[in-house]
C-alpha cells in the first residue's frame, strides 16, 4: 500500500533511496524501478518528482555532498589551528568512513556527466572556501585559491588510499594541517 507524502517529503524519500542504495553500488547503476519499488510508488509517479533519471542522479550527488559538507567544517568556535583542523578531520574521515562509495561516486560515478561533475566542483570549492575562511584569510588571491584546491585534491587523493595500517586518521589529519599551513606560507610569504 502507498503511503501519500507531500511532494517535499517523497523527493526526500527517493533521496534518502539513492543514497541508502549508493552503499552497494555506484551511481550510475541505480535502478529506477528498484528506487521505486522502494519507495512504494510507480515509475512514473518518480518522473514526476524528477523530470529525468539523469535529474534524480544529480539530485542524489547534490544531497551525497551536502553531507560531505555537513562533515567538513569548523567547529563554530576555537582556534585558526582548530578550525582549520576540524575541517580537514570532517573531510578525510567522511571518505575514509565511506571509501569505496565515495571513489564510486566522485570518480567513476561521474561518468562525464558536465552537470555531476558541476556539483563535485562546487562542492570541493565549498571546502576550499571555507579552509581559506578558518584560516582568517580575508582576501585570498587568485593563486592562494588555486593552491588550496590543488591541496584539497592531493587531501582527497591521501584519504582515499590510505588505510589505517599505512597511516592512521590522526596522522593524516596531522600531515595534511602541517602540508596545508606550509603551503599557504610559501604563496602568502
Amino acid at each position: 500500500m502507498r503511503t501519500r507524502l507531500s511532494a517535499e517529503d517523497r523527493r526526500r524519500q527517493l533521496i534518502g533511496i539513492g543514497l541508502r542504495l549508493l552503499v552497494s553500488r555506484p551511481i550510475h547503476e541505480l535502478a529506477i524501478d528498484e528506487v521505486a519499488a522502494e519507495a512504494g510508488i510507480s515509475r512514473g509517479l518518480l518522473f514526476h518528482y524528477f523530470p529525468t533519471k539523469r535529474e534524480y542522479y544529480i539530485a542524489v550527488v547534490q544531497a551525497a555532498g551536502n553531507r560531505l559538507l555537513l562533515h567538513a567544517r569548523a567547529p563554530d568556535e576555537g582556534t585558526t589551528a582548530e578550525r582549520v583542523r576540524g575541517i580537514v578531520d570532517g573531510f578525510v574521515q567522511f571518505i575514509q568512513r565511506r571509501r569505496e562509495n565515495y571513489v564510486a561516486l566522485v570518480r567513476a560515478g561521474a561518468g562525464g556527466d558536465e552537470r555531476v561533475l558541476e556539483v563535485f566542483s562546487s562542492i570541493r570549492a565549498r571546502i576550499a572556501d571555507r579552509v581559506i575562511d578558518a584560516m582568517g584569510i580575508a582576501e585570498p588571491s587568485p593563486q592562494l585559491r588555486l593552491v588550496v584546491r590543488g591541496w584539497l585534491a592531493m587531501a582527497e587523493e591521501i584519504a582515499v588510499e590510505a588505510t589505517p595500517d599505512v597511516m592512521p586518521v590522526d596522522g593524516i589529519v596531522d600531515m595534511l594541517v602541517d602540508n596545508l599551513n606550509q603551503t599557504v606560507q610559501q604563496v602568502a610569504g
